[in-house]
């Protein structure tokens, strides 16, 4: 084929990487003027194409037509047509994912020789050319005493293909422009020359690649989705789908392949720079969950600063067209958020390891894999190292190491209650058998039941008036406090524990209220070890959260299965700063002079031995005239006849009401209105109530 045979509109468009750079002020040459060339050998392809010579177009100096002269060619132009002569190839780097333009308006064009024995003419040459987010082409001249030059490729294009190289001569010269991009990045790895059969499944291998892991992590998205709809308390299911749904989406448009739905730059910017930022954010909610650790302050100002960088990229593409300022300023921001993001990440391992859902190790190795190969994968995107990211095989590893977590979490879960229905089952073989011999033994019990039963409500009345002489006897008077309390058990004897402290020397006073789960006698025995273990408790009032833990560490290895909820208050009565603590009982009220109501409920667990826990104390100001109210849950949980609770908005209702009252009469106005919303269910539960007025 002639080149007088080509059409000249079509080579005048194609062949724009054809270009020469002009004017003093261009890039400064190389010693080497020769074309980097490959020995093509059949057994040793195909081969990656690393090393080019290659030249820079400065804005506005674009030449369309023909293949340049190259440095050391004959001027002379055999076809007999315009060419421009490059003097000169420039400086270093000669890796195509290396370079950088000087300019944001130029473009490179790159230079590389093949050749190849005669034996070999046969094979027809392909070419993978690997996405490039601003566009390339390549352009194929064959060399010899007629130099044909012939386009490698219809039109420029950005998703990754296989070029057939045109000629069957001995030695041919690619050139493949890379366009203007005003961004960070332009081209995601080098090119690779083999037979077509090579380069078919070259381009196999990666597409084949990419769809594997997306596919697995669709599939994963599906699988946490459906676990989070049958256990949506478990949050960081959601979290883990999301994020596999992300990774789904973002690795194809982060390797281009995306590019053959949208061949858009659109494309690159929207799923390649925005979803990778947005990553990190279902990263983390992620990690918090697995933990069940607290949204820190850190961690929110890093979740805003990535919804930024999420945001940045296509507004500033759409105003601008490129990504100059995302290349210059917010990506290397974005490298340095991350580095803090993976300390705030490893402080959460180390501070909530023990709280850890699933298995600690498992699932802290997943996250770790996960933060380190996608903090490689970014420095590779912003040109550190090779540019091939890791992080989805990765998360695939962290997906597993999950999933078996998980499994191992269910399996204990199931083994349990396969364990407790075959305990259930054989509880009820031996009932059966044993009805029959119970029977006989009730007929024989029963008359014992009834003359111990006179001897039991005899001994009931007795522990009911040891219990009540557990109480308060007389309230202290004080010139600046009113007291008053009201305590009705569900039996002769119950659970709920309250009292009362004045220490005159800090002038604090001290409320205490408790209550045992159960009733009956057992309650009543660990209601009077609240009692004893309490002791002189004024030592203590300074610090509400320590007398806590010192009952904790008292009832250690007593409990048999039940636990106490307790809450105590310390009022400062020189200036009516209260101090706070609760161990899992129902919130303090605070009922002020005008009728608000407010709620203080500091954190902390009931006491159970099973349970380390600590707590916290809070703080509140009283004025003049505001009540402290404690309960115990007898009040808000009563029902009335249709199954309703009385709970703490009618309650509240209540105390609002009657804010102006004594503590005596509020007292009894708050039982008179639980007993006549129960009706005719009474006594339901303990009731226990201490009201404290502040006067100033």
């Amino acid at each position: 084929m002639k080149t007088k045979n080509l059409k000249e509109p079509i080579v005048s468009i194609l062949l724009v990487l054809l270009v020469l750079g002009c004017g003093s002020s261009g890039p400064t040459p190389i010693a080497g003027t020769e074309t980097p060339s490959t020995n093509w050998e059949q057994d040793k392809s195909p081969y990656i194409i690393s090393n080019w010579a290659f030249s820079e177009i400065p804005p506005g100096n674009f030449f369309h037509g023909h293949f340049p002269i190259l440095p050391g060619q004959n001027s002379e132009n055999p076809s007999g047509q315009d060419s421009y002569k490059i003097e000169s190839f420039l400086a270093a780097p000669s890796n195509i994912t290396n370079y950088n333009p000087k300019q944001k308006d130029s473009s490179f064009v790159f230079f590389h020789s093949v050749k190849r024995s005669k034996n070999d003419l046969d094979i027809l040459l392909s070419a993978y050319v690997p996405f490039c987010p601003s566009g390339c082409y390549l352009g194929v001249k064959s060399e010899g005493k007629e130099q044909i030059v012939v386009p490698g490729e219809s039109e420029d294009s950005s998703k990754p293909r296989i070029v057939v190289i045109p000629f069957q001569n001995e030695e041919v010269t690619l050139a493949l422009q890379l366009f203007p991009f005003n961004g960070p990045r332009n081209m995601m790895e080098n090119p690779v020359v083999g037979s077509f059969s090579e380069i078919q499944t070259v381009y196999l291998v990666k597409a084949l690649r990419v769809l594997l892991f997306s596919s697995l992590e669709f599939f994963s998205f599906f699988f946490f989705a459906f676990i989070y709809i049958r256990r949506p308390q478990d949050k960081f299911n959601l979290s883990f789908s999301l994020l596999n749904l992300s990774l789904a989406i973002w690795y194809p448009a982060y390797e281009g392949w995306f590019q053959y739905i949208v061949d858009s730059p659109w494309t690159w910017v929207i799923f390649g720079y925005s979803l990778g930022a947005f990553l990190p954010i279902l990263f983390y909610e992620f990690t918090i969950g697995i933990f069940q650790a607290p949204r820190n302050i850190p961690g929110r100002i890093l979740q805003f600063l990535f919804i930024l960088l999420t945001i940045w990229p296509p507004l500033e593409y759409g105003i601008t067209g490129g990504h100059q300022f995302f290349g210059k300023i917010a990506f290397h921001i974005f490298l340095v958020i991350l580095v803090f993001f993976y300390m705030n990440t490893l402080y959460i391992f180390f501070r909530y390891r023990w709280s850890s859902i699933l298995s600690f190790r498992w699932v802290v190795t997943g996250l770790i894999l996960v933060a380190v190969s996608s903090f490689y994968t970014v420095m590779s995107f912003a040109g550190f190292g090779q540019a091939q990211p890791w992080v989805n095989e990765s998360f695939l590893g962290l997906t597993l190491l999950f999933s078996l977590a998980l499994a191992k979490r269910y399996a204990e879960v199931f083994r349990a209650l396969e364990k407790s229905e075959g305990k259930l089952k054989s509880l009820n073989e031996s009932l059966e058998t044993k009805v029959e011999e119970r029977t006989k033994i009730i007929e024989l019990q029963k008359a014992e039941l009834v003359q111990k039963g006179r001897i039991l409500a005899k001994d009931l009345s007795i522990a009911g008036k040891i219990q009540n002489a557990l109480l308060p006897r007389e309230l202290p008077v004080i010139p600046n406090a009113r007291i008053s309390y009201r305590y009705k058990p569900m039996m002769e004897i119950g659970g709920d524990l309250l009292d009362v402290i004045y220490d005159p020397s800090t002038s604090s006073l001290g409320m205490f209220i408790g209550d045992v789960t159960g009733h009956g006698v057992s309650a009543a025995l660990l209601a009077s070890m609240l009692k004893m273990t309490l002791g002189d408790w004024s030592i203590l009032l300074q610090d509400p959260s320590s007398l806590l833990l010192h009952i904790r560490n008292q009832f250690e290895g007593k409990l048999d299965g039940h636990f106490i909820t307790a809450t105590l208050v310390t009022v400062d009565l020189r200036s009516g700063k209260t101090l706070i603590a609760n161990a899992g009982h129902p919130e303090c009220l605070i009922l002020r002079k005008g009728g608000v109501v407010e709620f203080y409920r500091p954190k902390g667990v009931a006491i159970y031995e099973a349970i380390p826990t600590t707590y916290q104390t809070e703080s509140v100001d009283l004025k003049p005239g505001d009540k402290v109210v404690l309960y115990t849950d007898g009040i808000p949980d009563s029902r009335n006849t249709e199954g309703e609770f009385f709970g703490e908005d009618r309650l509240s209702d209540l105390l609002r009401k009657n804010s102006d009252q004594l503590p005596e009469d509020l007292c009894d106005s708050v039982i008179y209105g639980v007993q006549s919303f129960q009706g005719e269910f009474q006594n339901q539960d303990d009731m226990a109530l201490l009201v404290v007025e502040y006067l100033g």
